[in-house]
C-alpha cells in the first residue's frame, strides 16, 4: 500500500473529469427508476447542488415520498417503503443522516472536509474481483464510513457505513452500504447511473436514464412544504 489520502482524493477527483469540472457543475438533476426488495418500481427524481442541498422524489400512490435536505434541516413527505402520508415531518439524528446518505453531488470537492480521521486502511481489498484502495473516516460522531476507489480507475464504487448507538442494552451496530456503478460522461462530469442503497431494514437500486448538469434549480424545492389543506 502506496497510496496517501490526498493522492486517493486527487485521483478520485481526476477520474470524475478534474477539479475545474467539478467546480463548474453546480447542480445536477437526475430521473429514471427505483426498484426497492419486493421489486416494486417507481419513477424518481433526483436534485442536488453542489453546496449540500439534496431532493429525492418517488412517484408513490397516493403521495409522492420525498425526501429532501436544504444542508442543514432535513424533511420527509411520505414514509416507510414506498408510500406514506401527505404531511411532511422533520427528521433528526439517525434519521435525517439515512435520509440524506446519498446525497453525495459534493461528496468529491468536500471529502476532506465532510469526515473527520480519514485514513487509508493498510491492505488493499477486492470489489467484485477488482483491487480497491478503501479510505476510512467519521461523517458524524458515532458513525464509521469505509469509502472504497477502484484502484485501477478511481472511481467510487461502494461506500460502507456503520452507525453504532449507546443505550441502556449496549451497543447497536447499524450498518449500511452504497454501491455506485455504470459511470458515464455528461457535460464533462462522470456520472454513476445506477446506485444501489442497502439498510438492515430495505434495499433499493437507482437506475438513471437522464442526467442533466447545471440544469436550472430553484432554492424552494430543498424547503419543506406547509402541510396540506384538511
Amino acid at each position: 500500500m502506496t497510496e496517501t489520502v490526498d493522492q486517493v482524493v486527487a485521483k478520485y477527483v481526476q477520474s470524475l473529469g478534474g477539479q475545474q469540472a467539478l467546480q463548474n457543475a453546480k447542480t445536477r438533476v437526475m430521473s429514471g427508476t427505483v426498484t426497492n426488495r419486493d421489486l416494486t418500481t417507481a419513477n424518481v427524481t433526483v436534485t442536488e447542488k453542489n453546496t449540500g442541498e439534496y431532493r429525492s422524489e418517488l412517484s408513490t400512490q397516493p403521495n409522492p415520498t420525498i425526501r429532501a435536505t436544504n444542508g442543514t434541516a432535513a424533511w420527509q413527505v411520505g414514509g416507510g417503503g414506498f408510500g406514506g402520508g401527505a404531511n411532511p415531518r422533520d427528521l433528526n439524528g439517525f434519521q435525517a443522516q439515512q435520509a440524506t446518505r446519498l446525497a453525495d453531488f459534493a461528496l468529491p470537492l468536500r471529502l476532506k472536509e465532510r469526515y473527520q480521521n480519514l485514513a487509508v486502511k493498510p491492505a488493499y481489498e477486492t470489489i467484485d474481483a477488482k483491487p480497491v484502495v478503501v479510505l476510512t473516516g467519521n461523517p458524524y460522531p458515532n458513525v464509521t464510513e469505509e469509502l472504497a476507489f477502484d484502484r485501477d480507475s478511481g472511481l467510487l464504487v461502494r461506500r460502507t457505513i456503520v452507525s453504532g448507538s449507546t443505550g441502556g442494552f449496549g451497543i447497536m451496530a447499524l450498518g449500511e452500504q452504497v454501491d455506485y456503478s455504470d459511470y458515464r460522461d455528461v457535460s464533462g462530469v462522470k456520472v454513476p447511473f445506477t446506485v444501489r442503497h442497502a439498510t438492515n431494514m430495505a434495499v433499493t437500486t437507482e437506475k438513471f436514464t437522464d442526467v442533466k448538469i447545471n440544469a436550472p434549480v430553484q432554492d424552494s424545492v430543498f424547503a419543506k412544504p406547509a402541510p396540506p389543506p384538511q
